[in-house]
């Protein structure tokens, strides 16, 4: 967001943005699970001496389970890489108009070569 707003950057308000978004975003993915703990049971195994827990899905909520694991992995994902990409595009751009003798296509290869651990770290997690 820096890279984007420059001077007009407002440091607190980012601060105070990024203290809501991590006190919410623990509710959301909690809410967004609620219906893990509502299907498990837990039976005795009184011969074995074991508590069991068992999960029963329906086909709706088993679809719904699959979407959610699917978003919770792919979402960060593709926020760090989109963020890294526009990075690397908005530094390019600047320093194209800035620095005119090097082409915008050398400028976009410099600055991948720069800044390739920023694309490079959510490809490796994932």
């Amino acid at each position: 967001m820096a890279v984007f707003q420059g001077t007009n950057f407002n440091k607190k308000r980012s601060r105070c943005i990024a203290r809501w978004i991590i006190c919410l975003l623990p509710f959301l993915i909690l809410s967004s699970m609620i219906y893990e703990f509502i299907n498990r049971d837990l039976f005795d195994d009184y011969e074995e001496r074991r508590v069991w827990c068992v999960v029963r899905y329906s086909k709706s909520i088993e679809l719904y389970t699959n979407i959610v694991q699917y978003f919770h992995f792919i979402a960060p994902f593709l926020a760090n890489l989109i963020s890294a990409i526009f990075i690397i595009v908005y530094i390019t751009r600047l320093k194209t108009t800035v620095q005119s003798q090097f082409s915008s296509q050398q400028q976009l290869l410099n600055q991948i070569n720069q800044h390739k651990q920023l694309v490079i770290s959510p490809i490796i997690l994932a």
